[in-house]
């Protein structure tokens, strides 16, 4: 395979992640890295760049040690090949301290690389959005809420300004703040922006893409702490039935999904 070959195929794989087609992207991310670490060597940045490919596509599929230990492997590649303050081994820790499954030393990390970036970049860059989002979700599964939407509203102010409201990005950072809006101040406030949300993502992204789900789930959720019982249990059922079409019966999003509707 040649270099060009491998960048067409990579650049397949990454446009089947964003259609939420992970298994498919993951099949030939590996096939990539393969050919890669065969034609380039394994500390080639390209073949780096790859293995954090693979190890997202691993998390988008809940195997969350695989993806930890291959993207621990990106990390420490890319830190020795092109030192620790650059971009792209920031990036790479990024992705790191996302997968890591103690939330108080992923907020750590996180901060730490937000203000690397801050110092590098500005603080109002586009290219902080990952952290800013990641460092977000450390903050809400560590009980920081009001942090954690403190957080998500200037990641969407950003995406906003950088990316459109409607860009994927977006979204996802929307989604985000809803969620931190209910976890703060309740879910009654937070209903009509995952309803706002979920309209924009499904005519964004289709109706079966995994982040609409996702979206969809949240909403379901909200309904049903609101006290809206029927109509908790009706998006919950419709989302239900996509996931297991889409990611299967056994997907963490479809299983979580299945126990918030058995709560309804």
């Amino acid at each position: 395979m040649s270099e060009q070959a491998l960048h067409r195929d990579s650049d397949q794989a990454i446009a089947l992640y964003h259609q939420g087609r992970y298994p498919e992207a993951l099949r030939i991310q590996l096939r990539v890295l393969a050919e890669s670490e065969r034609l380039l060597g394994p500390d080639h940045i390209d073949t780096i760049a790859r293995m954090s490919y693979v190890a997202i596509s691993l998390w988008a599929l809940g195997r969350r040690e695989e993806a930890f230990d291959r993207q621990a492997q990106a990390f420490q590649a890319s830190a020795r090949v092109l030192g620790i303050g650059h971009p792209d081994t920031l990036a790479a820790s990024n992705n790191l301290a996302m997968f890591t499954p103690r939330p108080e030393e992923a907020a750590r990390m996180h901060e730490v690389v937000l203000a690397a970036k801050e110092q590098a970049l500005g603080p109002g860059h586009a290219d902080l959005l990952p952290t800013l989002v990641n460092l977000a979700a450390s903050y809400s599964q560590t009980g920081r809420h009001r942090d954690a939407l403190a957080i998500s509203l200037r990641a969407l102010a950003t995406a906003e300004a950088g990316l459109g409201p409607d860009h994927p990005s977006t979204l996802t950072i929307r989604n985000n703040v809803a969620v931190t809006t209910s976890e703060v101040f309740g879910p009654a406030r937070a209903a009509d922006l995952h309803e706002t949300n979920l309209r924009l993502r499904r005519r964004t992204l289709g109706p079966d893409h995994p982040d609409t789900l996702q979206t969809g789930h949240n909403l379901g959720v909200c309904y049903r702490e609101a006290g809206r019982p029927a109509d908790s249990a009706a998006i919950l059922t419709d989302t239900l039935r996509r996931l297991e079409q889409t990611l299967g019966t056994q997907h963490p999003a479809t299983r979580k999904c299945r126990a918030s509707l058995a709560r309804v």
